[in-house]
């Protein structure tokens, strides 16, 4: 009886156990399918405002990216370009060829699908005009064929004056595509609206993406519902893993979506960059050359054109190394290269350059200089750079008969020698309003109104000179009304210099060019256009040159000649076989100590600063920059001869 009453006992216990893990793992079971459910719907609801962001991230950015080209684009078509381009035989016209171009290289630059513009023809029908696909492309459009139905409405809203966004995705045999039409006004100031210019920007790996995304969510979502049933604790931890790993999927994604937005806007402010600060000095040396040309027979007339085409195009030389640094002041690539200079030369030869376009507007131009240290340190560069972008701003603006004033003062107020160096530009042009003088200084940024309609520009002048007025430690101010005109006055801190301090870089070695009769240098230069150059001038000088093609010849030159027989060598960076740095080692390991140990000077295009610091841990004794400038080359080869 009581080992009954005992395996009784026992029994109950084993059967309490067995309904207490029987109601534990059920318990277990529905919270998993619970929490399961709830997951699965928390996974699909993440997904689906994830998936929204995304298409309202790509929205703006499409919005924003077209928004820039409609600005850039617009103002570069005329009320001509519009009814004088209708049908495909007007396609061999060269403003039809340039206006394609423009337009197709524009659309290079990003994920645009189409740039086009439309109107209508003699009938009243939407027709395209100027297509920016290739050429040769499959739907290349051709004048005056005429629009798809589906974009009528956003064109007709174009061409009331109305900007249209296709907020709703247009889903074509060419995928998911982001639709936006502007009106392109009339440049006239009657505020006609002249055409309609469209801008379809591909979305279809924005889609490709959430499709995918999507995909994978749900069957992690099913799979981990699955595991859930087993263990609440798994499904946890997957879970929390799962929405760590989404935070940084998301955050990557956004990281390389700025940093190809930032790509792209660099390089589409280098280009136009290039564009708008190169044309000044070019229009003075075409312009001068053909003065030159005409007045072959007037000796004195001829000479000062040819003084002026070498002074614009040091000129344009100077611009284009500077707009190719502009890209490095945000990283911090660009140094401030002072140098010894007369205060008021930059000025004048920068106005110099501009004088036929103050002839051309029949503008009255006006110089004042109160100068008490004729000679202060510089970057002449930079300088020339912030002067020819204000000043041909105030010829842009200013009407013929108008008035530029320009002015030199130098303020005595920071001691230790030093002064503060102060130009003041105005000009009698249309002004600005109060409300834009806040902007003026943003890179793509002009006053649209009917008073400024028509005038060319990117916008970009005004952004570059105050980069620069930043790095000189300078201030720049602006003050404008409209219809009265604008003064822009720049202060920075200069160093006074001596007259002596600036003789290096300007003296005439007359008497010490003595040393260089006779001398042989070996020049290593593979393009013979340069080579041509740099003989004829070094000959002039007394030198003795021989050329090797590239780096092998060169060292093979050396090690042939006799150890006293070449005084130095001209080392070309850039050749093919072996590059001037690759050889200049190798003569530096040379047995023939006198050999190995002959002066190397570099003479390249590269002139920044790191590419001088590598010829220079290449072995390399100095630094010549292309073009040759004889007034700075003969001081570099009297140092070594």
């Amino acid at each position: 009886m009581i080992e009954d009453k005992i395996q009784s006992a026992y029994r109950q216990r084993e059967n309490f156990m067995m309904k207490s893990k029987y109601h534990t793992i059920l318990g277990v079971v529905i919270a998993a399918l619970v929490i399961g459910f709830l997951f699965l719907a928390y996974t699909f609801v993440i997904q689906s405002g994830y998936s929204s962001s995304i298409l309202e991230y790509s929205l703006e950015r499409d919005t924003k990216c077209s928004d820039a080209m409609s600005t850039l684009v617009s103002n570069k078509f005329t009320r001509d370009d519009f009814t004088s381009i209708t049908s495909t035989a007007d396609m061999k016209s060269d403003r039809y060829i340039e206006l394609q171009q423009m337009l197709n290289g524009l659309r290079n630059l990003n994920s645009t699908r189409y740039l086009y513009t439309a109107g209508r023809d003699v009938d009243g029908n939407l027709v395209y005009l100027v297509d920016g696909l290739d050429l040769d492309a499959e739907d290349f459009a051709y004048p005056g064929t005429y629009i798809e139905e589906e974009m009528i409405p956003y064109i007709e809203s174009a061409l009331k004056g109305e900007t249209t966004y296709s907020q709703k995705i247009i889903d074509t045999t060419w995928g998911h595509i982001f639709t936006a039409c502007y009106p392109v006004y009339a440049s006239d100031g009657s505020g006609d609206v002249i055409g309609a210019l469209c801008i379809e920007i591909d979305m279809e790996d924005t889609y490709v993406y959430l499709s995918k995304s999507k995909g994978r969510t749900a069957g992690i979502a099913v799979i981990m519902a699955l595991i859930l049933l087993v263990v609440t604790v798994i499904i946890a931890y997957i879970y929390r893993k799962q929405r760590e790993t989404e935070a940084v999927r998301q955050y990557e994604l956004h990281e390389a979506a700025s940093r190809a937005n930032a790509a792209n806007e660099a390089k589409s402010t280098f280009l136009f960059n290039m564009s708008h600060d190169i044309r000044t000095p070019m229009n003075a040396i075409l312009g001068f050359a053909e003065i030159g040309r005409k007045n072959l027979t007037n000796s004195q007339k001829a000479g000062e054109c040819f003084e002026k085409i070498q002074i614009s195009g040091g000129k344009m030389l100077s611009i284009i190394d500077s707009v190719l640094e502009l890209s490095r002041i945000e990283s911090g690539k660009t140094v401030v290269e002072e140098t010894a200079v007369e205060a008021g030369s930059i000025m004048d030869s920068c106005l110099t350059m501009i004088q036929p376009e103050l002839e051309k507007k029949q503008l009255k131009l006006s110089v004042s200089k109160e100068i008490t240290h004729p000679y202060v340190y510089m970057d002449a560069t930079l300088i020339t750079e912030v002067i020819l972008n204000i000043v041909s701003n105030s010829i842009k603006y200013t009407a013929e008969g108008g008035s530029i004033n320009c002015s030199i003062r130098q303020i005595d107020n920071l001691g230790d020698g030093y002064i503060t160096h102060e130009m003041i530009f105005e000009d009698t042009g249309i002004g600005m309003s109060k409300e834009f003088q806040e902007h003026i200084f943003e890179a793509f940024t002009r006053e649209r109104n009917s008073t400024t309609s028509g005038i060319e520009g990117t916008g970009l002048g005004m952004g570059i000179v105050r980069k620069i007025v930043d790095m000189l430690d300078g201030t720049i101010g602006v003050a404008s009304a409209v219809g009265v005109g604008t003064t822009f006055t720049i202060k920075f801190p200069c160093r006074i210099a001596s007259y002596e301090e600036t003789q290096p870089k300007q003296a005439v070695f007359d008497d010490d060019e003595a040393v260089l009769q006779g001398k042989h240098i070996l020049l290593a230069e593979d393009n013979d256009l340069n080579a041509e150059i740099a003989i004829e001038l070094l000959e002039e000088h007394g030198v003795i040159v021989d050329r090797a093609e590239n780096g092998v010849i060169c060292a093979e030159m050396l090690e042939k000649a006799s150890d006293e027989y070449y005084s130095l060598i001209l080392m070309d960076v850039q050749m093919p076989v072996l590059d001037g740095y690759s050889t200049t080692k190798k003569i530096r390991h040379l047995a023939n100590k006198k050999k190995a140990n002959i002066p190397v000077i570099a003479m390249t295009a590269n002139a920044f600063a790191e590419d001088k610091k590598k010829a220079l841990e290449a072995g390399m004794n100095d630094y010549a920059a292309k073009p040759i400038d004889m007034g700075k080359m003969i001081p570099i080869l009297l140092k070594y001869i």
